[in-house]
This record gives structure tokens, C-alpha cells and sequence, in this order.
């Protein structure tokens, strides 16, 4: 049994079908905007940090990007190597936790797609996170993250939820801590009749705090957007794309 304070162990299997939710549109539109904002070519390094099932890292692949991919979820990696044989391309993957990357000066950008980040307890850990993506990168390397906004959820929490994912139906109930910006939920997978329950908790940021934590981690030129537009981040953006660049030296 893992620490409950390590959610994510029990979390994320089960979670699994949540990502066919997402349209293939989506998905190429995020791809594009990568592309532009990371100023990525044919032959770059690329840190997909986590890359779960390889929902961008198989893509950017095609493009004749190189490709590493992190995750924590064996089982995960193990989808994404199918597929990416399946397709013919090369990507390499490692099984890491974020707070457990050792790489430095290797990739010309790197990015941490779709609210994964805030899993910890500490917050020293999730600064941990950025600090071990900005040592990854090579000097001029860039780094985009893609997350809730949190003044977009406190403007329209919602306490209870449901949708169906595939075959899987999944019920959320939410509560939201306004001293520590944590958002604790409980969450309800059934399928063909069995339900998996399992809880989870994620630190929220606003934009000015993620400004101010990869400042401290070293990224200069930060830019943040309210949607692959380039919007300004308001309290109706619901996410969050945040640009920051590892200095020349």
C-alpha cells in the first residue's frame, strides 16, 4: 500500500480511460502551439515531463522530434512504446518520478502538459520539479507548462461532477481548501459494474505564483497565456499555459 499522500500510485491506472475524452483536434492543436512557442525543429532534444500515454510525445515524434518521455506509470510507458512501435518511431522513455530527474544541460525544450503539476505535499517539491526541468534544459531552452488556473476554479467550483469516459463511468466530488489552494477530491470509476475509489489532492496555482516559483528556479522572459491563442490569463481562462526560458550563459 503506498503512502496516502502519494495519490497518484493508485490514481492513475484507474484513470486511464479519462484520455480518450480528449478530441485528436485538441490534441494537434496543443502539438502546433509546442511547436511555435518552444521554437522546436526537426532533430531537437524534447523533455515530455510526464508524458503518461504519449498524447503529445507521439506527435511531436512525427515531426522529427527527439523524443524523452517521463513517467512514474509502468504501465503507461509500456502504451506509449506499443504505439510508438506500431507508428515506427523512435522515443525514449524512463521511468522516473518528476522530483527524480538528473538531466542537465540535454534538451533544447521540455514541457509538463495537463495540470501535472502540484501533486505534493511539500512545496519544496514542487519546486523541486522546476528546478530539475530548468537544469534539464540547455541554455536558451524553453520551457511551457499547460494547468488549471485556480482563479478560473474558485470562480466555478463545482462540488459534484460526472461524465463517462469510454466504458467508464467516473463521479467527482470536490472540496476546495482556500488556505492551502489544494483541491481534495474523491473520485468514482465503475465499469461493467465494479467501482474503484480513490482520492487525490493538487496544489492550484494562480498565474502570478507560478510566475513568481519558475523566477526562482532560474527562467527569465516568463510569458503566460489563457489559451493556445495567446489570450491574457483572466479569472474565466479555465487553463493556463505558462513560457519561461533557461538563460545563455
Amino acid at each position: 500500500m503506498k503512502n496516502q499522500s502519494e495519490w497518484w500510485h493508485e490514481f492513475f491506472p484507474s484513470f486511464r480511460p479519462v484520455f480518450e475524452r480528449i478530441p485528436a483536434k485538441a490534441t494537434n492543436a496543443i502539438v502546433r502551439h509546442l511547436i511555435k512557442k518552444l521554437n522546436l525543429e526537426p532533430g531537437m532534444k524534447f523533455l515530455d515531463c510526464p508524458c503518461g500515454i504519449g498524447r503529445i510525445a507521439l506527435p511531436l515524434a512525427r515531426k522529427g522530434i527527439n523524443i524523452t518521455g517521463v513517467d512514474f506509470m509502468q504501465s503507461y510507458l509500456e502504451e506509449l512504446e506499443r504505439r510508438a512501435k506500431n507508428r515506427k518511431l523512435k522515443i525514449r522513455t524512463v521511468k522516473a518520478d518528476m522530483r527524480r530527474i538528473n538531466y542537465q544541460n540535454e534538451f533544447h525544450a521540455a514541457a509538463n502538459i495537463w495540470t501535472s503539476f502540484g501533486y505534493f505535499d511539500k512545496e519544496s517539491d514542487n519546486m523541486l520539479v522546476l528546478k530539475k526541468m530548468y537544469k534539464a534544459l540547455k541554455p536558451g531552452g524553453r520551457f511551457l507548462m499547460l494547468l488549471l488556473n485556480r482563479d478560473y476554479v474558485v470562480s466555478n467550483f463545482m462540488a459534484k461532477d460526472w461524465f463517462t469516459a469510454g466504458n467508464t463511468r467516473v463521479f467527482t466530488e470536490t472540496e476546495f481548501d482556500y488556505r492551502t489552494s489544494k483541491m481534495k477530491g474523491r473520485w468514482h470509476f465503475v465499469e461493467d459494474g465494479i467501482e474503484k475509489k480513490h482520492e487525490m489532492t493538487i496544489r492550484l496555482y494562480s498565474y502570478h505564483e507560478l510566475a513568481i516559483m519558475m523566477e526562482r528556479a532560474g527562467f527569465i522572459d516568463i510569458e503566460g497565456y489563457g489559451s493556445i491563442k495567446d489570450e491574457p490569463i483572466n479569472k474565466d481562462s479555465n487553463g493556463m499555459l505558462i513560457l519561461g526560458v533557461k538563460p545563455r550563459r
